[in-house]
């Protein structure tokens, strides 16, 4: 059966063994029960198989549990991740290891083991504590661990949950043998730079995968926009004709322009990724794409990463 969630798995309590053990308890505690020891038994057997069922289909209540180890990501790593990795969806929730350097939307707090001032061993063995807590409370579908190396509580979740295609690591500043080595456990492991980056989109471009009439290029041309012949690297694309990929464009963070016929193929669009999507009929098309072009470049004036950690994140954990 495919999970749908992330569930703890080796749990004493949750295992036919514990049940058997546990009504056979009851009779020596009580032994007015012995005779009926083997009806109770099977009654206590039979349950316990319709509660696994039970728990085995519950739904998901959160999409991420993202786990940050504030203490080894510089400032920079959480301006540039931290809060646009929650914004991805409204299930996700943030946890921190150490404190964090900016105003971050974190639902649980942990203190390093420094702050604790413990031993590695006790403070592993609360953080793993700690996580499974969670993992049983919010039933993730995933749980992503952002930081250098994962820590020996959490490698133990791991084993403890009934499977690990749930777990993902983005590893920040990481030995490249010791990131390889370790990225086993992981359904994915990538590199904090992989989303925070900044991609190949040409500022200030366009591109029309039909005839633009030359009014509107000499206009866009005195407006500093050049008309590329590559969508690939367009910050703006007016698409006429069908056949593409406009969920891909869109988290790609390129303004696309389509018409009302074309969004019957959208499909549900996440509300980040809206901004960038404008419908207008064909007949108002070339004249709406110079005025929002106008309009973002007197507004955008400083560079940011062209596709969004959001869509990065998204695209990723796919």
């Amino acid at each position: 059966m495919q999970e749908n969630h992330i569930r703890v798995n080796k749990e004493a309590e949750h295992s036919y063994s514990f049940a058997f053990g546990d009504e056979l308890r009851k009779s020596l505690i009580a032994p007015w029960k012995i005779p009926i020891l083997p009806i109770s038994l099977t009654h206590r057997m039979i349950s316990h198989r319709k509660n696994r069922i039970r728990s085995d289909a519950l739904p998901f209540l959160k999409n991420c549990i993202f786990v940050y180890d504030l203490e080894k990501m510089r400032r920079g790593d959480q301006k540039s991740f931290t809060n646009q990795s929650l914004n991805g969806s409204n299930d996700n929730i943030g946890i921190g290891i150490g404190t964090s350097m900016i105003e971050a939307d974190l639902k649980h707090h942990i203190p390093t083991r420094r702050e604790m001032n413990v031993e590695p061993k006790e403070w592993n063995k609360l953080l793993e504590e700690f996580l499974l807590g969670l993992i049983r409370a919010y039933r993730p579908q995933k749980l992503v661990f952002v930081g250098k190396y994962p820590y020996a509580g959490l490698m133990s979740v791991i084993r403890k949950c009934q499977t690990d295609k749930g777990f993902y690591w983005i590893h920040v500043r990481g030995d490249e043998d010791v990131v390889e080595q370790r990225s086993e456990k992981f359904a994915k492991a990538e590199s904090l730079s992989f989303f925070t980056g900044q991609d190949t989109i040409i500022r200030n471009t366009v591109f029309f995968d039909s005839e633009v009439s030359p009014e509107i290029a000499m206009k866009l041309k005195n407006n500093g926009i050049n008309i590329i012949s590559s969508s690939e690297h367009a910050e703006y694309l007016n698409l006429e004709k069908s056949g593409y990929d406009y969920r891909g464009l869109l988290m790609k963070n390129q303004t696309i322009f389509i018409s009302p016929d074309a969004q019957k193929s959208l499909g549900h669009v996440p509300n980040y990724l809206l901004p960038n999507l404008v419908i207008c009929n064909s007949q108002e098309r070339e004249e709406t794409v110079l005025t929002v072009i106008k309009f973002r470049k007197k507004m955008l004036n400083k560079k940011t990463p062209m596709m969004t950690v959001e869509a990065k994140l998204d695209l990723w954990l796919q």
